[in-house]
Parts: C-alpha cells; structure tokens; sequence
C-alpha cells in the first residue's frame, strides 16, 4: 500500500528506560491494527493496558489488553520472545490514531500514531482487458503513489472482460508486479489455478472478479489438492486484499471423509483432498480477505475454502496482521477457513459459514493472539448424510498462542425433508478435532448436538464464561461461572436471504442482555446490555458476501 495506507508510525516512552527493544510495533489494516511491544519488564502479572482516539479527538477510548507471551523458547523466533500482543479492532478505514500502552504493575509507558488503510486506491494508469481465450500476464508494476489497474476495456453498456482458457492454460492470470488491481474480470476454466502469484510480488488487490472451473482431476477422478481459484507459493508474499469476488464450481471435486483416496506413492486416506479458493503457502502475511462469496454444488466440492500453509508452524495461513471478515463461505468437506499455523494478530470475524465440516480451524496457533468474534455456522456435515462437525478446530500441536472466542453463534438448522428429525448444526463448540490450548471464551452462543467444550486433555490456561451453552457437559471445573447451561430463543422473523441475515435473541432467551462487556468488541450494546452471540437485538441485519455493507450508488467500491 502506499506510506499513508500502512500508516507512519510515531514512537515516545513517555515513562521508564527507553531502549530499543521497549519501542511498540503497530501493524495496521482498513479496521484493525496489531501492537507488539517487548518492555524489559514485561511479565504475566504486569497487565498492559491499551487506550485509543483518532487523532485529536475529545475521548479517549478502552481496548482488551495486550496478551503477555512469556516464552522464550527455540521454536519460537526471537522477536517474539517476551512479548505483549494484540489487536485494537472496529476502527475506520484511512483514519490516523494515537494509541498509548501502559504496564500496569511498574507504570511504563509507550505511546504510538498508526494510520489504517484506506479504502480509495491512487491508480496511476489503467491497462485494458478484453476478452480472451489466452492467459492475461500481469507484469506491469506500479508503486505506493499509484497503481496499475487491469480492467474490461471500455466499451458499449457495462463494460466485462472474459477470460476462458477452455483448459489449455495452467492459469487465467499469471501476476509477476506489485501494486497492481484487478478489476471486474470473469476467469474461466484454468486447468490448475483461476489467478497464480508469482515470486517477489506484493501489494495486490483483488476484487469483482467472477472465478469458475478452475482445477486439475487426479488419476482417481478426484480433485487434485490444493488447485485454487487465487493461489500463491511465494514465502515472501504480502499485503494482497480479495475483495468482493465470487469464487464458485471449481472443475473438480474433493472426496469426503468417507471416501477414501489411494494415489500412486501416497497412503490411502479419506482426509479430504481437492480443490480451494484461496491458497497461500507461508507467506508474510498482512493480508485481507472481505465480503466474498463462496459456493459450489453437491458435485464439486472444496477441501478448505481458504487456507493451506503449514499447520504445525510459525508461518502458516494467513500467518500475521490479517484479517478474513464478512464472508459467506460453503460446500466444503473439512475447514470453512483454515487459519493455522502462527496465526500472530489474526483477526476472523462477521462470516456467515455453511455445507462444511468445520467452520473456523485453528490447529495450531504457535503465536497468536487469534481473535475470532461474531462468526454465524450453519450446516455442518461430513458427508451427504452424515452431520456432524465442530465449530472452532484447535490442537495442543505448537498450540501455545492465545485465542480469543466472542460472540460467535452456532445455529442448528433443521436437516433436509425426509433426512430426520434432528438438526443439522455443529456437534461440538470449541475444541473439534484437537484439545482446547489457551483459549479465552466469552459470549457464544455454543447451541451444538453433542459438547459444547470438548476438553480432551485439560487446559490449565482455558479460560470459559458468560457463554450460552448446550449438549453434554464438558466443563472444566472451575470454568462457565456465568455461563447459562440452555438453549438459544430467537426473535420471530429471524431469517438469513440473499446475503442478509438477523440471528437476534428474543427477550425471553437466556443471554439476552446478560453478556460480559468487552472493551473495544461489544462498546456498540443497545439495551441494557450486550446480548450472547454475534447478533445484537435491535442492530440492523448481517451482511455476508460480494454485496455485504456495500453503500448504494457505490458501483465497484468496497
């Protein structure tokens, strides 16, 4: 982005010694932004508090304090040994801020100015796209004060350009620049990926772009794994935004889990193996994936909608400073998003996920914080008849980074006709496929079928309230003192079409006005106090996917 979208960070020690290493970090996006700060008297019993403002204002406003890493160990990279972490979320795009840190155990002080993207684009020169049966190589560069803008040539009525390589081409768009956005493209028919970056590219936008047909079929018949509509290999890839694209029928199909899979050199396995949307191997990170749709049908599924990366690593996906929000994600046979790995200022929020085994993975967060808050899941299954699943995937693997769960809502719809009387939601809450590690759970709806917490091995660094819960008892002791064992009441007219959805709590529901506050997460209550689940009674409706939020009269703005 240009040096006014990553923001120019300001530093003061207002209070202490100020070396080098007690310097904060503040790593911003449109609406969030993550703080690193390693004070030599850093601790675990030495809270960090966190204020914010945009510049100039009046008031000065409270965020959750910054979670202590205490670890020093060689797995681990030395920068983030002994560290504070976290997240100031819901701020305005383009919009600077001053954020001051306070320890408050020994009274240190920092302060630091950081200025959030901006949503406007400087574009220095448009190269024209028209319809082709060719793959587009996009490999003119721009730079932080303008960018290169690939888009449908004009032309008579509403301008579109098409890209179908009819199978002849491993890619539609091959991206060798930096700063460049593509625009209002349809790409069809890839043999392996809709859009591939290549090495040494960065600062990349994606958006109002229609991707189908995309993939490779395997000597079996399946799906060859990791084939994507947007896929990148590249470690050293950074800042790319997808935004508002539909991402849909890839050519090939994933096997579910029970479907078996045994190709040449590899060892049978029913784990799921086909096709994504988004894959990115390891990268730097600092990404934003937002307002996109993803679907398919019953014969062309996808493994994980976004993800790949190593799991069990520091790196992973999306790795740091990135955020995946208002989303509508389905038709996958395991991870809705697969956000594993470092997982190091993650911020998952405002996606509606459906048709999937697992909505949102998190096995492992090495480093953390993950934040994931007011999420909505919908069917879950793992197979055509079998339903089944787990909201929240998390593992004890590298699994020392904290996760923070908030106001996230599981729903149970009710199964197809003739499929049975019982609900087709998740079966468990948090800790699906793994134990829960250090996780902090505050305000979810956790309405499942079987374990709300499915604690497999104790975790002396959970920590479970205030949350709405239903199904087997699997609490620690000691944990959910607040919490409502029960089940969720909702309004009459709840309903979610065309991208819109209203999940609210009646007032006869338990957990209507009983939520914990949470600084800088749930400042926006509108009754007496804020409700349990992603839904606010009274706030104006959810918005998933390409048209999410979009202001009337915007045309292609996000």
């Amino acid at each position: 982005m240009r040096t006014n979208l990553i923001g120019i960070v300001v530093c003061l020690i207002c209070a202490g010694s100020a070396f080098a290493e007690s310097l904060p970090q503040a790593v911003p996006t449109f609406h969030c932004v993550g703080l690193y700060w390693s004070p030599e008297d850093g601790a675990q019993d030495n809270v960090c508090r966190v204020r914010y403002r945009a510049t100039g204002a009046p008031q000065w406003r409270e965020a959750l304090p910054l979670w202590f890493d205490g670890r020093q160990s060689p797995e681990l990279p030395p920068e983030r040994w002994r560290q504070y972490r976290g997240s100031i979320v819901n701020l305005t795009p383009g919009t600077p801020y001053e954020i001051e840190l306070s320890l408050q155990k020994t009274g240190r002080q920092a302060s630091i100015s950081v200025q959030t993207w901006s949503e406007d684009f400087p574009i220095a020169r448009t190269v024209p796209v028209r319809n082709s049966s060719t793959p587009l190589v996009v490999d003119q560069s721009g730079s932080p004060e303008g960018y290169v803008l690939y888009a449908p040539a004009p032309g008579r009525g509403t301008p579109a350009a098409t890209i179908d390589v009819m199978s002849q081409h491993p890619q539609c768009v091959e991206v060798r620049a930096s700063y460049v956005i593509l625009r209002g493209l349809t790409l069809k028919n890839a043999q392996q990926d809709g859009i591939r970056i290549f090495e040494n590219c960065h600062d990349i936008v994606i958006e109002n772009c229609d991707i189908s047909g995309w993939g490779r079929i395997a000597e079996d018949g399946w799906g060859q794994d990791y084939d994507a509509a947007i896929y990148c290999r590249d470690q050293a890839l950074k800042r790319v935004i997808v935004q508002r694209n539909y991402l849909h029928h890839p050519r090939s199909n994933s096997n579910n889990w029970r479907q078996s899979r045994s190709l040449p050199g590899q060892t049978a396995s029913s784990h799921p193996q086909g096709p994504q949307t988004i894959v990115f191997w390891d990268s730097e990170g600092n990404h934003v994936f937002r307002y996109n749709t993803v679907d398919s049908d019953d014969t062309h599924y996808y493994n994980d909608a976004f993800g790949a990366g190593h799991n069990f690593s520091v790196r992973g996906f999306p790795n740091r400073d990135s955020d995946i929000y208002g989303n509508f994600l389905s038709h996958c046979w395991d991870d809705a998003i697969e956000s594993e790995g470092a997982n190091c200022n993650v911020r998952i929020w405002g996606n509606y996920t459906t048709e999937s085994l697992t909505s949102i993975a998190c096995a492992s967060v090495s480093l953390g914080p993950l934040y994931v808050w007011r999420n909505v899941s919908g069917v879950m299954r793992e197979t055509p008849d079998r339903w089944s699943g787990g909201f929240l995937k998390t593992s004890d693997n590298m699994g020392g980074g904290r996760i923070f769960v908030f106001h996230n809502t599981i729903l149970q719809p009710p199964r197809p006709p003739g499929a049975g009387p019982e609900t087709a939601g998740a079966q468990v809450g948090l800790g699906w496929g793994g134990a829960i590690v250090n996780v902090t759970s505050r305000n979810n709806i956790l309405h499942v079928t079987r374990t709300a917490l499915r604690n497999q091995k104790g975790d002396s660094l959970g920590d479970y309230d205030y949350d709405l819960y239903s199904g087997r008892s699997a609490i620690p002791s000691g944990q959910e003192t607040h919490g409502i064992k029960g089940e969720p009441i909702y309004a009459a007219g709840n309903a979610m079409k065309d991208g819109k959805g209203q999940f609210f709590l009646a007032p006869t529901s338990p957990g209507y006005d009983t939520a914990l506050r949470l600084p800088n997460f749930n400042d926006d209550l509108l009754g007496q106090g804020p409700d349990i689940g992603a839904h606010e009674a009274g706030a104006p409706p959810m918005e998933f996917g390409i048209d999410a939020y979009r202001p009337q009269g915007s045309g292609d703005k996000p």
